[in-house]
């Protein structure tokens, strides 16, 4: 059965990190998804793949086939899905879309790099024509929701990303940083927020490192920073204090053959993770992942928790005016109808009493005759409308009385 707005996908709530990670889609994957989507019938849809959730958000498609294209799409399995994923419907979808874009549905509250993930989730689908007029709206007021929130509330106030948790994790470990040396390994989003938090606090040395050397280096210069070659990787790994790991990688890229059997702390900021979890067989090493890094929380989460009703408050609000602009939406073919309907009558009414009156006072009267046939059709409009927000019974009430179905039986 095919539903108006429908989303499917796993998230952090439910699914351990292990099974998460292998329902993560990169882009290419995406686009693939959304171009069989489109071929198979499909007029709206967009994916999400953050580091706590992976979703596909569609307008009238099946349940069972967004399913299949998850799993196709991914490395996550049927008995995975089934046992750890989600189906939303209808206005649960809708409420879910907003939560996931402000922030109140993410694995640290208030998480800003989950819209980012959003609107680039968006983009994609818009450039493959993926995003019709009312998915178009919709996205309009969860963009104007997000907007609002970030401004009138502190849901995102404190460490509301990962990346700020990830620091003040490494804060919570090592109290003295003055004298620690950090690699990070790894300069996409994930890696930029998070040197953008790193260099906020006083280290011995900040090296970063990336496949494509040129990115590093601009990163690098960005924020007066080392930068290092990725030949490099094992040596710097070995002589650094902390390894903050995010480069987006289907795979692991950092093994217990990097390590040198030396005491440190190895931060996986991924999804699917980088760090091979088997470094802690060396005893030496602790090791943070996401899940763990969920845990942290600063001064500020309380402050964030409060404004949680405030940031409803905001959701509420826009998707109510989704659901106004829904509704007037679908009026727009009755009040044609009606409009129709009332000037097929005044054209009835005229050939009647074509006989009784010249040409000449019959254009004299077409005047008097419009406008009252104006001020009872904007009645009748100002009434349906009206009526149809509270009751859409209505709608075939008046369908009914003015017989605008007929032609159609």
């Amino acid at each position: 059965m095919r539903h108006s707005f429908i989303s499917v996908g796993v998230n952090h709530w439910q699914t351990p990190l292990e099974v998460l990670e292998k329902f993560s889609m990169t882009r290419e994957l995406s686009e693939c998804l959304i171009n069989e989507a489109l071929e198979f019938g499909v007029k709206s849809i967009f994916t999400i793949s953050t580091c706590n959730r992976t979703q596909v958000f569609a307008l009238d498609a099946e349940i069972t086939y967004l399913n299949d294209l998850l799993v196709k799409y991914s490395n996550g399995s049927f008995i995975d899905l089934v046992k750890y994923g989600f189906a939303l419907e209808g206005e649960e979808a809708i409420d879910n879309l907003f939560k996931v874009s402000t922030g109140l549905d993410s694995q640290i509250l208030g998480d800003i790099q989950v819209f980012s993930q959003v609107k680039s989730g968006v983009e994609q689908a818009k450039k493959s024509g993926a995003i019709t007029g009312v998915m178009d709206r919709l996205l309009q007021f969860v963009f104007q929701a997000y907007k609002d929130v970030q401004s009138y509330t502190n849901i995102s106030k404190g460490a509301a990303s990962v990346a700020h948790a990830a620091v003040l994790f490494v804060r919570n470990k090592h109290k003295n940083l003055g004298d620690k040396n950090i690699l990070l390994f790894g300069t996409g989003e994930m890696g930029k927020r998070t040197l953008e938090n790193i260099t906020s606090y006083k280290f011995s040395k900040v090296t970063v490192i990336n496949r494509t050397y040129s990115t590093a280096n601009v990163i690098a210069e960005k924020h007066s920073v080392h930068i290092a070659p990725f030949e490099e990787l094992g040596d710097r790994v070995k002589e650094a204090d902390i390894v903050m790991v995010a480069t987006g990688s289907e795979n692991y890229t950092l093994e217990k053959t990097h390590l040198n059997g030396g005491e440190k702390l190895l931060i996986d900021l991924s999804v699917p993770r980088n760090i091979n979890p088997n470094v802690m067989e060396l005893g030496t090493v602790d090791l943070a992942d996401i899940e763990k890094l969920s845990e942290v929380a600063d001064e500020t989460l309380a402050k964030r928790k409060e404004d949680i009703p405030k940031a409803r408050g905001i959701i509420e609000m826009y998707k109510a005016e989704f659901e106004d602009w829904r509704k007037m939406r679908t009026l727009g073919p009755t009040i044609k109808d009606l409009n129709l309907a009332f000037e097929a009558e005044k054209a009835d009414e005229i050939r009647k009493y074509k006989g009784r009156y010249t040409e000449e006072e019959l254009q004299k009267l077409k005047p008097l005759v419009d406008s009252i046939l104006k001020r009872i059709s904007s009645k009748n409009i100002e009434y349906l409308r009206k009526r149809y927000r509270e009751n859409e019974d209505v709608l075939a009430i008046f369908r009914e009385m003015y017989s605008l179905d007929k032609d159609a039986h």
